[in-house]
């Protein structure tokens, strides 16, 4: 409240959305006339939080209620909209992270779950709208006032590589310069233990989850930025601008592009490592790289390879896909060696082809498994990856430049898909166990960005290496990723030596 500046990063249950709204209503009472508003990632998550926070308070305070213009007209409440009009002329409503907010004034705003949003929008867009003071009675203005251009950040901790860090820094910095401007908060989840919001049987539930790392529980229930802003060698930023994905897909789906297929990368685990399976659509475009979306991740216990197996030609067939890569260095060769015979599914009790193989990085490997072939064998089914310097560099390579050009897409947040349900009747009748496999691969999303933001470049004369910079985060999925990315590569490089050795460019008509 006696800040101008100040940025929470705060763990979930802590009530930092209900103490942000809470000051922005107590702000509107005692500067009449101020425009407030509550901006996030999207314009019916900033709507639903404003709307359920507000109201609540209003249950609790009843005089915060009385300074509410509650006559028809005056507060309106849509899905997409909320309006508050106080008796005092003061409004607090909604302002959408778009272009189309801009021209909209307003004296000061909280950025919830900043970061959610963009950078670019944020800084061009809302920050802009800002530029107003609070007209007071007498139609003067005082520049100093507390509320004028006032901007709350709340979120929950981060990457140290993303625009919400940086926001995070600059207005540290600020409070160093000038304390009473500016204000940093934090905490933990023991606050909200102690105060009976979490349990705390919860908080060691999430320990033991299998989808919980130990980087991704400090991120959200100890508030400590994750990354390294310096070295990392793939950029949060860019990730997150790209997960725009609002559903999984779980088989095969031919609505969106008749030509587009789907594609199995895998790594390997076996004794306490998880066997990891991305399934990338890859959608061709008229002109350049195709689109590739990562529209669902599985992760497998360290079964044996004929369990394995089974798992992974379910997948094959479920999404009709073209290829499953396979790391063939070390445990993978096991798990081909298994996908090279006939299984019985033992929930079905379908009969499982052996799968063929169609090529790979390593040609006396892959010639050896060729030989697979004949009646009842899913012919070229698979694509062995035997890697190296040269390809490792080649597969970093590629992948970075995918993400940077925008042709990756992901899954949303988790938060963001949690409060899209919570907003559905059937999400909100959901029990916990059914929410949390829904929710399972956007949140295993977040783990795969977790792992590409852990690893730093080294370099040994051109050839690229990436190195974990910390041992307790593993790089499974991220494998398991660019595999998936290198055998697409490859394939469009195919299509472009064929389109070169057109022989139709060489005949000339008249």
């Amino acid at each position: 409240m006696r800040h101008r500046y100040a940025y929470a990063t705060f763990p979930r249950g802590y009530s930092k959305s209900f103490l942000s709204v809470l000051v922005l209503m107590l702000r509107c009472i005692l500067y009449p006339n101020s425009h407030l508003f509550v901006t996030t990632g999207g314009k019916e998550q900033a709507a639903g939080i404003l709307k359920d926070k507000a109201d609540e308070i209003c249950k609790l305070i009843p005089g915060i209620k009385n300074e509410i213009d509650w006559t028809r007209g005056a507060t309106k409440s849509s899905k997409n909209m909320v309006e508050y009009k106080f008796k005092n002329g003061s409004k607090l409503d909604v302002m959408a992270a778009q272009q189309s907010t801009r021209g909209k004034r307003a004296t000061g705003g909280l950025m919830e779950e900043c970061i959610l949003i963009d950078q670019t929008i944020l800084n061009e867009v809302i920050i802009p709208t800002m530029n107003v003071d609070r007209r007071l009675s007498d139609g003067s203005r005082v520049e100093e006032e507390v509320t004028n251009k006032s901007q709350v950040y709340v979120t929950t901790a981060g990457w140290k590589n993303s625009s919400a860090y940086d926001k995070l820094i600059q207005i540290l910095i600020q409070e160093i310069i000038d304390p009473a401007e500016a204000v940093v908060l934090g905490g933990s989840w023991r606050v909200p233990v102690m105060e009976k919001l979490l349990k705390k049987s919860f908080i060691e539930e999430l320990k033991m989850d299998g989808t919980y790392n130990d980087n991704s529980f400090a991120r959200e229930y100890e508030s400590e930025w994750s990354g390294d802003a310096e070295n990392a060698f793939f950029s949060a930023e860019k990730f997150d601008k790209y997960r725009v994905l609002l559903q999984p897909e779980y088989e095969y789906s031919g609505r969106s592009n008749k030509t587009a297929f789907y594609v199995l990368g895998v790594d390997v685990g076996r004794l306490k490592c998880t066997t990891e399976v991305c399934v990338f659509k890859v959608t061709p475009q008229l002109q350049g790289a195709a689109i590739k979306t990562l529209v669902n991740l599985y992760s497998y216990e360290a079964e044996d390879f004929e369990q394995q197996a089974i798992h992974i030609k379910r997948l094959f067939y479920k999404y009709k896909a073209r290829s499953v890569v396979i790391d063939a260095n070390g445990l993978g060769i096991g798990l081909v060696d298994f996908m090279t015979k006939a299984q019985v599914d033992p929930e079905s009790g379908d009969d499982l082809a052996p799968f063929g193989v169609e090529g790979g990085t390593n040609e006396d490997i892959t010639e050896q498994y060729k030989k697979i072939s004949g009646p009842g064998v899913e012919s070229n089914a698979m694509y062995l990856i035997k890697a190296n310097l040269p390809i490792n560099t080649e597969a970093h390579s590629y992948v970075q430049t995918q993400l940077l050009n925008g042709k990756i897409k992901f899954l949303i947040d988790e938060t963001q898909a949690k409060v899209k349900l919570l907003s559905t009747k059937v999400g909100q009748t959901m029990s916990g166990d059914k929410r949390a496999d829904y929710l399972k691969p956007f949140t295993l999303t977040t783990i795969l960005k977790t792992q590409m933001l852990n690893l730093v470049e080294e370099n040994e004369g051109a050839n690229i290496i990436l190195k974990q910079s910390s041992r307790g985060i593993p790089k499974d999925k991220f494998s398991a990723f660019e595999y998936g990315l290198y055998y697409i590569k490859q394939d469009e490089d195919r299509k472009k030596k064929r389109k070169k050795r057109d022989i139709s460019q060489f005949l000339f008509l008249n």
